[in-house]
């Protein structure tokens, strides 16, 4: 096993690579411009940083190719040539970056030509993210034509019932037009591909065998020569069980709180349109029929839907009169009454499709798709995942195309992992009792249970017919969210062990933080405490992309780090009033890093809790922030149990928007959330690095091969890659600016430089 942490060199130009180089900065630097040439290696430093932490791009791309010349100790010069690694980088990313628009649009031609027009939007998603402008990229004659094309096929597939390939069509039309200047055209293909989507999503539900067939027509059209494997019976009955311990009183507790205390105060009204027109879309999805009968049954069907049309036109007429619960009570008993006598759905399917119908209303109408129901059959899993943590074996589970319970690997240095469970393993039994037909709720309420009780996994691996049954003891497994540049091995425990430091010459470490649970803070200090050991800590890349939040207390923990004194992050209720505020406590221990050069790392990936932190360091100046928008999730939850005799349930109900703090000069401090038509939202870098898909997925890929220990047993496998290709060969090059921006910041503290003391 490879334990020795890969060493930052620089590549001679013939060594040169392509993979991953046609993204970088995207500007345009005018040489006219004045900058002001630094006499010293350390006031070239200081005016890097300077310029990195006012956001002035610009600028600082003219800066760093002005070290001064003549102080050229080994530091100096080491710097100097990883200035000139990255401008060689920019100049082939940009030749690349033209190269494959010009491929993906000669491509994106012939595939019109051939008539495979999926493949070719496919292609136009290419063709706009490798332009400088999207908007205009769209405005191109073969782009626009193919657009029209499409709206087409997506019309034609939907209105046949060939719904997963208007799904595909339409996602791609909305893609194209992810861009604020489009956003009418945006708001339509996402309403049609919404309305595709809520139609696919009750097959999967409740017709299983129509959703399969359907998939199997895809299929043929993707790949015909492709074998198929036959519909699993087992499955078919999947949907009773989601259904379980649903009541009345739980949905009317649900939509009470939902009416009364949603961050939009939109009452009663939008949610029982929401929920009226969900059992409309349920009536007139015709497949539905495979399991409720009688909606093939023209009479009845209109029956129905004309008491849900009267219903509708009730609640939708404005004569001035807020709606109230009594006239919930009112329309559902109608429709309760109605059910029976036409369709006759099961009533917890028509208790379960109105609530879900209220909050996908809500979803729409206020851009917030956060609130939702939390059904009884879900609820032992929402609790696992907001305590961050759960007892179990430690495995990623899923039904592969056999509907097997299938492993998709076993967590690092979890009883599973240790037991030697490993990656496609299949499970076919659970303490002797076959995995037949389980759904994958009851495989993981099965496997997880008691601290310190075995559970017996009965597990078949490969083309083997043969069982093996391993005993493992569940166990606390803990999420880890804190991880370093080099995972050097693990523990006894199987606990990662991190190389913290990016650049051990200038002593820069680097946190991949990919969530904000109970244990991040406490993890996060011990990972600075190892970097302080070996000498002093110049600087910190904070790595919050792909961080999709978690909790308020660890945000502001690690914001207090930063941050010495004034606000952190404060709430704003429904009627725009402050509900609470956090102020940053000045306690030497609380604000431990205060100082620090730090680089924090976004992109469109990072929300909630990532926004928190990236944007309070922000307002503060005490941080560079770089990489590409956030993703816009500024908004507050909170959990009401709805619970009844029949069984535990609760509603996930947005109640705030968070605030940043405001930027001097700002009067009010920005709301990070997107919502419906705006241009602003997020947290905005200081400094802009984009990159594409296509460098993304290399990106990620080396860092997941890179963090792979070898399973037991299989130590001689493949070596990891080495992490550094992420710098020397520019596979990332928001990590590489980052760092260089650190590394020169850096500098100036280095011993060797004249009138400094070594």
């Amino acid at each position: 096993m490879n334990t020795t942490p890969p060493t930052l060199s620089i590549p001679a130009p013939a060594r040169r690579g392509r993979a991953g180089l046609f993204a970088g900065i995207l500007l345009v630097v005018s040489a006219a411009t004045p900058v002001f040439a630094a006499d010293t290696v350390a006031e070239w430093s200081e005016q890097v940083w300077a310029e990195a932490r006012q956001g002035n791009t610009a600028e600082l791309e003219k800066i760093l190719d002005q070290i001064p010349a003549g102080q050229d100790g080994a530091t100096v010069q080491r710097v100097r040539e990883l200035v000139a690694l990255r401008k060689q980088h920019q100049a082939e990313a940009a030749a690349n970056r033209t190269a494959e628009r010009e491929k993906a649009m000669t491509e994106m031609v012939a595939q019109v030509e051939s008539g495979d027009l999926t493949k070719a939007l496919t292609s136009a998603v290419a063709v706009q993210t490798l332009s400088d402008d999207w908007a205009k990229a769209v405005e191109q004659t073969e782009v626009a034509t193919l657009i029209d094309k499409g709206e087409e096929l997506a019309k034609t597939a939907e209105a046949s019932g060939d719904w997963l390939l208007a799904q595909e069509v339409l996602f791609r039309l909305r893609t194209l037009y992810d861009d604020q200047r489009h956003f009418a055209r945006y708001e339509q293909y996402n309403t049609d591909l919404e309305r595709v989507n809520r139609r696919i999503g009750l097959l999967a539900q409740y017709a299983p065998h129509r959703l399969y067939d359907m998939r199997v027509q895809q299929l043929k059209r993707v790949a015909p020569d492709q074998p198929i494997p036959p519909f699993n019976e087992a499955g078919a009955e999947d949907w009773k069980e989601q259904l379980r311990g649903i009541s009345q009183p739980m949905l009317m507790a649900g939509l009470r709180t939902a009416a009364s205390e949603h961050i939009a105060n939109g009452g009663w009204r939008p949610l029982l349109i929401g929920g009226i027109e969900a059992l409309r879309i349920l009536a007139t999805t015709g497949p539905l029929a495979e399991n409720f009968p009688a909606l093939a049954d023209p009479a009845k069907k209109d029956a129905w839907l004309k008491v849900l049309d009267e219903q509708l036109a009730s609640v939708k007429a404005d004569d001035g009169r807020r709606l109230d619960r009594g006239d919930y009570r009112e329309i559902i008993g109608n429709l309760i009454k109605a059910n029976r006598e036409t369709i006759q759905l099961p009533e917890p399917v028509l208790l379960r499709e109105f609530g879900d119908g209220a909050m996908y209303e809500l979803a729409q109408r206020y851009e917030d798709q956060y609130t939702e129901m939390i059904w009884p059959e879900r609820m032992r899993r929402f609790q696992q995942q907001t305590e961050g943590n759960f007892v179990g074996v430690g495995v990623l589970i899923h039904q592969d195309e056999k509907r097997d319970i299938a492993v998709v690997n076993p967590l690092e240095g979890s009883p599973a992992y240790r037991a030697g469970v490993k990656a496609d393993d299949r499970i076919v039994s659970v303490d002797g009792v076959s995995t037949l037909g389980w759904s994958l709720n009851r495989a993981v309420d099965t496997i997880t249970g008691p601290r310190g009780k075995v559970v017996v996994l009965g597990i078949r691996r490969g083309e083997s017919e043969d069982i093996v049954e391993i005993p493992i003891v569940r166990d606390t497994i803990k999420i880890r969210s804190v991880n370093g540049w080099w995972k050097k091995g693990l523990d006894e425990r199987g606990d990662p062990i991190w190389d913290w430091m990016i650049d051990p010459i200038s002593r820069i470490g680097y946190v991949r933080l990919t969530s904000f649970n109970e244990d991040s803070f406490a993890d996060f200090m011990t990972a600075i405490e190892a970097m302080r050991k070996d000498g002093r800590l110049n600087g910190l890349i904070l790595d919050l992309r792909y961080n999709p939040g978690g909790l308020l207390k660890s945000a502001v923990q690690f914001s207090n780090l930063f941050v010495p004194r004034g606000e952190i992050v404060s709430g704003e209720d429904k009627e725009g009033r402050v509900a609470w505020r956090q102020e940053a406590a000045p306690n030497r221990a609380d604000a431990g890093l205060v100082g620090l050069p730090v680089v924090v790392l976004v992109n469109q990936g990072s929300a909630s809790a990532s926004e928190i932190v990236s944007g309070c360091l922000q307002a503060h100046g005490a941080a560079v922030i770089l990489g590409e928008r956030s993703f816009g999730k500024g908004s507050v939850q909170t959990v009401h149990d709805i619970s009844d005799k029949d069984g535990m349930a609760a509603i996930k109900l947005t109640t705030q928007y968070y605030v940043l703090p405001a930027r001097p000069g700002e009067a009010h401090g920005r709301l990070v959330h997107r919502k419906p038509g705006s241009t602003d939202w997020g947290v905005n870098p200081d400094i802009t690095v984009a990159m594409t898909p296509a460098q993304v997925e290399a990106a990620v890929k080396l860092r997941q091969d890179a963090d792979q220990i070898p399973e037991p047993g299989q130590e001689n496998a493949t070596p990891r890659p080495d992490v550094t290709e992420l710098l020397t060969k520019g596979v990332d090059p928001q990590v590489q600016t980052a760092l260089l921006i650190l590394q020169a910041r850096a500098i100036k503290d280095m011993d060797e430089l004249p009138g400094r003391r070594g």
